[in-house]
């Protein structure tokens, strides 16, 4: 596990706006992690990325009921939720073994949940709420291989 990067935000507008410019430290079948309890700025930061890859943020919604949103275009994002997720079977019957071949971004908000089926390279965003209106955003690359 190595830390990339300690992000302290001030407002969701400022989350958002990291996160866009973020983007670029991305490439396409890369999967990103979001952790952190709710209300925390995990589904902002998903907007971010999005708005980077040029989807219009005002769209992007968290998948909490669908567990997964496709938005298609140019550079593809994947947002998944799984927060309501039981049981990691579900995820066979939302292909997801399908979207981690496909090319695009792939946003997992709660992927500890499904740790185990996570692969082996991904990155892990953990959001934790210093106060109402500060967050501290913690960017870490993760292999699995490492120990």
């Amino acid at each position: 596990m190595t830390s990339i990067l300690n992000i302290i935000s001030h407002s969701e507008r400022e989350t958002l706006m990291r996160a866009k410019k973020l983007v670029t430290t991305f490439k396409s079948g890369d999967l990103v992690v979001l952790s952190g309890e709710l209300g925390s700025g995990k589904t902002i930061f998903a907007r971010g990325l999005a708005e980077g890859l040029g989807h219009d943020e005002k769209n992007i919604n968290s998948p909490t009921y669908t567990f997964v949103n496709e938005y298609n275009g140019d550079k593809p994002l994947y947002h998944f939720d799984m927060y309501r997720i039981r049981d990691v079977s579900e995820l066979k019957e939302i292909g997801w073994d399908d979207y981690l071949s496909k090319d695009g971004l792939i946003v997992v908000e709660w992927g500890e949940k499904i740790k185990k089926m996570l692969p082996e390279i991904y990155y892990q965003v953990s959001f934790e709420i210093v106060s109402e209106n500060k967050r501290e955003i913690k960017i870490e690359f993760i292999s699995k291989n490492e120990s």
